[in-house]
């Protein structure tokens, strides 16, 4: 391989481990959020929303189920995104 060529490839692998680490620090902001201040956090949704204190209950567990879903898709989509592209260009060097 050429040096420009090699320089391009060091610079992905440096963008992909950026954007997997950036991804996973928002990750685990947006999981302490979800484990400190749930309740804030859903009720400040369910007053946007308009939600009245008595479908508040289910509006929780539903928020909560819908916000560890949306975690777990956020996950795989930087595992995806960042992750494996930065294994592969790291480990097909010669």
């Amino acid at each position: 391989m050429s040096d420009s060529s090699n320089e391009c490839c060091r610079a992905a692998e440096q963008f992909c481990f950026r954007g997997f680490l950036v991804s996973f620090g928002f990750l685990l902001l947006w999981f302490l959020s979800m484990m400190v201040a749930d309740e804030f956090v859903i009720g400040l949704h369910a007053k946007f929303l308009g939600i009245h204190e008595a479908n508040l209950d289910q509006f929780t567990y539903d928020a909560k189920m819908i916000m560890y879903l949306l975690m777990g898709v956020f996950k795989l989509a930087a595992m995806l995104l960042f992750f494996i592209p930065w294994l592969v260009l790291r480990f097909s060097r010669k």
